[in-house]
């Protein structure tokens, strides 16, 4: 049964009104500690609308995709059970794993002939998805980029229909939903591990979809702000000889928040804008692909760029692990 967008938003925002009452019942809270940007007890685990409406859009469209959705359950379920208490990071890794195997059988992945890209696709997407998920750390940044992104692939399918447009827009509404709730200067909900990880996921998954139809590797400028902070930043705690798995506060993002006072929503904003520019001016005004070419100059110049803004910063506020 389909259900029209406006009555799938009230849905999904009664399923926000309900969870956030039985998230303060049951004490499912976000407390504040050395390493956190923000300064009191939040309900965690907002993110849980972004698979509430999967699960929701693969009932009224007569259960397609259901490998795909089975995965999202099984790493959205695990990642829950974590925002409420401490899985080992082997459990957590080994669901994750088991989930993406789920969406790249049902993208057929595993019918292509090039196997040896498998390691290198597994271990790409299980970085994305863990980088994604240390980049949720202030109010509106995981919601809007995830907004940035679904929103520019409904723009992309206008004219490369690889997508399913009903799924992308239950999505984009269950991100608009979760904004309400949490772009404010006090968050009243924090989407937790649930909902960075499972909008990791999709993100993934409409990412390899995307890559089978065009064959393009320059798609992965899509995630170009989120990877420029993610990526180099851990490379940076290698370096200095960090643990990686621990949370931090060295994000460029972070430093921004913590040390120069800046406003969360504003960091959020400004992150949000930055990448759709790049999603516009490369890939949605021309409807067309970068070259291997500038792609690699992009992903250069984003590098220097923001090494250029982070190692002064780093060094004036020593902004290093404790």
């Amino acid at each position: 049964m389909m259900l029209s967008n406006s009555l799938v938003f009230l849905t999904i925002l009664l399923v926000g009104l309900v969870y956030l009452r039985l998230a303060r019942r049951f004490n499912i809270i976000d407390k504040p500690n050395e390493r956190s940007s923000h300064t009191i007890p939040t309900v965690r685990g907002g993110g849980i609308l972004f698979p509430v409406a999967v699960v929701l859009w693969w009932v009224s469209f007569d259960f397609l995709n259901t490998w795909m959705v089975l995965g999202l359950v099984w790493i959205s379920v695990v990642s829950m059970m974590d925002d409420m208490f401490t899985l080992s990071r082997k459990l957590r890794f080994g669901v994750q794993f088991l989930a993406l195997s789920m969406a790249f059988y049902d993208l057929g992945v595993f019918d292509q002939k090039a196997w040896w890209v498998l390691p290198i696709l597994y271990f790409v997407s299980l970085g994305i998805i863990n980088a994604i998920n240390f980049m949720d750390g202030i109010n509106g940044i995981t919601g809007l980029y995830g907004l940035v992104f679904f929103g520019s692939l409904l723009a992309i399918h206008e004219y490369m229909p690889v997508f399913d447009e009903s799924l992308i827009q239950y999505i984009v509404l269950a991100i608009l939903v979760f904004l309400i709730f949490n772009l404010r200067k006090k968050a009243i909900m924090f989407a937790g591990d649930i909902g960075s990880i499972s909008l990791a996921y999709l993100m993934i998954y409409f990412l390899v979809q995307w890559y089978l139809a065009s064959n393009n590797w320059t798609i992965i400028l899509f995630l170009l702000v989120y990877g420029a902070d993610s990526f180099i930043t851990l490379g940076q705690r290698l370096i200095r000889g960090e643990n990686v798995a621990q949370p931090h506060r060295t994000h460029l993002y972070q430093i921004f928040a913590n040390q120069l006072k800046k406003d969360h929503v504003l960091i959020a904003l400004a992150l949000a804008f930055i990448q759709i520019c790049v999603n516009v001016i490369f890939f949605i005004y021309p409807q067309s692909y970068p070259t291997s070419l500038v792609a690699a100059a992009i992903l250069i110049a984003t590098a220097l760029i923001y090494l250029a803004i982070k190692v002064p910063l780093i060094k004036k506020y020593q902004v290093f692990e404790k």
